[in-house]
């Protein structure tokens, strides 16, 4: 437990790191539709978060079909809602502070109020032992598409399970060390082949955040592996295949507080993601600049600048129509900028309500085939009750290709739409029943790159 009064922390959702891969250069191709986050289980139940609404052929690479190519890359985590930040002086870390720790500047804490409590941010008693927090979920759903099959839609029951467990330690008032592990796995009832998918994350930094200083800096360590079937009956290939990853970060990150109410945070990630198809091994490095401000106490700005490069280990490069280049490996480079307002009100039907902007430009190192820019955007709302919470999020985003042709010669257009909805009711101080509902589109003037799916699930979830 790691609050003082022996409430568990909220654990806000986390982005799943999307991923694709393309099985070889003879009219084989893989696209990876996975969901595009997962629900951290720690403290009340949270909606799922779509982060940029890259629902579809998987935005962490680029894949293919013999004819056409769709692109993008992994966004940012998602920023989740947050909870109402208690007094700075409680023993107790807060919704805020618990995103601080696992992601770093991609969203900032609530800042402290007055010069005297910069950086102040944490405060545990007991803070030189292992403070652990766990928990546990199952649920019961049924998909309409689960293997986001753009041609041929085949539903299924599943079940779906997921556990989460936090260890944290504060060694020194300007030291803190943590380590995280969730996994989450469905298992459908009616999918012949490939019946179980899955991902599991593990994560651990140590940081160092002086009382008496303005700056602050640390390190995380991050390993994913993700597993996904999906339908690729619509290239002629066998109707499923599952699609396999492995991706390790290394991300050291710095932070600086500006005045009382504004922080200024950067952060580096260095990744190698490994796949059970070699062509689509990589390695990427990112750097992202935060800017965080204050408003007032239910107001909060955040405004970001990244840019992100991807080497590929075998991909070819390929020119403006789409034909490999005989010399050179593919490498993408992705620049953007977003802005996002959150406001928290003691009115229960409006306790959080959220919106953010972004926009994106991607180019390679070739013909431009896989160039393009995107513009998405979200808003978010959620009400609290006594016993009862809900959490909705509304998502879209649109992208415009440079110069890729589809089959009837027109320029290559997609739009992504995505829906997340939970309500959850409290049964006791340890067991929560909760609903989710996940839908998500894309739309295309490309055949291939059109799909449609729902997620329900209904279940229940004990914490510790």
């Amino acid at each position: 437990m790691i609050t003082g009064n022996n409430k568990l922390p909220t654990l806000l959702s986390i982005l799943l790191l999307y991923t694709s891969g393309v099985l070889s250069e003879h009219a084989l191709a893989q696209v990876i539709k996975e969901p595009s986050s997962f629900v951290s289980n720690l403290g009340n139940l949270e909606v799922l978060s779509l982060g940029d609404f890259d629902a579809s052929p998987v935005p962490n690479q680029i894949t293919e079909t013999p004819m056409q190519v769709v692109s993008a890359e992994s966004p940012p985590l998602p920023s989740p809602p947050t909870q109402n930040a208690p007094a700075k002086k409680e023993s107790i870390m807060t919704d805020e502070e618990l995103e601080f720790l696992l992601f770093g500047s991609i969203d900032e804490v609530v800042l402290p109020e007055t010069k005297s409590e910069e950086n102040d941010f944490i405060e545990l008693a007991n803070s030189k032992s292992w403070l652990p927090s766990v928990s546990a979920s199952v649920a019961f759903g049924v998909s309409d598409n689960p293997m986001y099959g753009p041609y041929i839609r085949e539903s299924s029951t599943y079940m779906e399970f997921e556990t989460e467990s936090f260890l944290l330690r504060q060694a020194s008032p300007d030291f803190l060390s943590y380590f995280y592990f969730y996994g989450e796995g469905k298992r459908f009832l009616e999918v012949d082949d490939h019946k179980l998918t899955g991902i599991l994350l593990v994560q651990g930094e140590h940081s160092y955040r002086p009382k008496n200083s303005p700056g602050s800096g640390g390190v995380k360590l991050r390993h994913t592996y993700y597993d996904q079937a999906f339908d690729f009956s619509d290239l002629g290939l066998p109707f499923s295949m599952q699609v396999q990853s492995n991706k390790s970060e290394i991300i050291p990150h710095f932070g600086y507080q500006l005045t009382p109410n504004t922080k200024l945070s950067t952060e580096a990630t260095f990744g190698i993601d490994q796949y059970d198809n070699p062509s689509e091994n990589n390695s990427d490095q990112k750097i992202q600049v935060d800017l965080t401000a204050k408003q007032s106490k239910q107001t909060t700005l955040h405004a970001k600048i990244f840019h992100h490069t991807i080497r590929y280990i075998e991909r070819r490069r390929k020119d403006v129509d789409g034909t490999n280049l005989s010399e050179g490996n593919l490498q993408t480079k992705k620049k953007g900028v977003s802005g996002s307002w959150e406001k928290q009100s003691k009115n229960p039907w409006l306790d959080t309500i959220g919106a953010e902007l972004q926009y994106s430009q991607l180019s390679d190192n070739a013909g431009a085939y896989y160039d393009y820019s995107k513009i998405s955007a979200k808003v978010s709302h959620e009400m609290k009750g006594e016993k009862w919470k809900s959490v909705t999020e509304l998502g879209w985003a649109n992208y415009l290709y440079d110069v890729r042709p589809v089959s009837n010669g027109a320029q290559f257009e997609r739009q992504s739409y995505g829906i997340d909805l939970m309500v959850a009711r409290k049964i006791s101080s340890n067991w929560e029943a909760y609903f989710k509902w996940r839908f998500e589109e894309d739309q295309s003037n490309a055949r291939d790159y059109e799909y449609y799916t729902n997620f329900w699930a209904l279940g229940v979830k004990w914490e510790n």
